[in-house]
């Protein structure tokens, strides 16, 4: 059966519950110290917040690992042949959830593909990446970009719908690549500990970022450790896929 076979590539729902509780733990370690950088580590609403978090534990996880389990059930489904309408309706809502934070590495990410390919054109008149075409540098920045933006649109990507843009996106991102960017989710995750919003300039409440950011986190996790290498080793041998290494 397909569903038994993406069950079994993908490891079981008890790991799946596992990276959720790690999501969450992540999530609120990384919010804890990104707001001590900002704010001094003997703040003292730094230390009322990791009381919080501490107390918050005895929900969170169990919460967590039953959502690790209905992901489990989701991913196991995007890996089955055909289009689900469930898988669908929850890519698009699991979309508009991880696009702040992954919108924002996106566009840093581009930022910086920009600049490289600045920097690639200066080089090149100096003699420089002599091989190197105005292609190349055009490209320099969408690769920069692949990654989060395959993230968010991964279920579009699984099920190999249609997404509507001229980028043609990878198949599959290999999940040492995935792991490598861990540290700069992390990082872009804690810039928002500073965050506030545009219309009341009240700091961003670090309890609702905790929960956004736990999912942002352990979905990133099953991803990466999970969903990645399934899909690298159900990847047929194709010239005319591109493929993030």
């Amino acid at each position: 059966m397909p569903e038994d076979r993406s069950d079994a590539e993908l490891g079981g729902p008890l790991f799946f519950a596992a990276l959720a509780v790690a999501g969450v733990l992540l999530a609120m370690l990384a919010i804890y110290v990104g707001t001590g950088l900002y704010d001094g580590f003997g703040d003292w609403g730094l230390h009322r917040i990791g009381r919080r978090f501490r107390r918050a534990l005895l929900w969170a996880l169990p919460l967590a690992a039953v959502g690790g389990i209905l992901q489990h059930q989701y991913y196991a489904r995007m890996l089955q042949p055909g289009v689900s309408g469930t898988v669908v309706v929850w890519g698009i809502v699991r979309a508009f959830v991880h696009f702040p934070l992954y919108g924002m590495i996106a566009m840093l990410a581009a930022g910086w593909g920009f600049a490289v390919a600045g920097w690639n054109r200066i080089a090149i008149r100096w003699g420089r990446n002599a091989g190197e075409t105005d292609e190349d540098f055009e490209f320099i920045p969408l690769r920069w970009l692949a990654l989060p933006l395959w993230f968010v649109l991964l279920p579009f990507i699984g099920t190999k719908l249609p997404i509507g843009t001229r980028w043609e996106f990878p198949q599959t991102v290999s999940p040492r690549r995935l792991l490598r960017w861990l540290p700069a989710v992390i990082a872009t995750l804690m810039l928002f500990t500073d965050a506030s919003s545009e219309e009341t300039g009240e700091r961003v409440d670090p309890y609702w970022l905790a929960a956004f950011a736990s999912f942002w986190l352990a979905d990133y996790l099953m991803v990466a450790l999970r969903v990645a290498p399934v899909l690298r080793a159900r990847r047929a041998p194709s010239p005319v896929q591109p493929v993030v290494q």
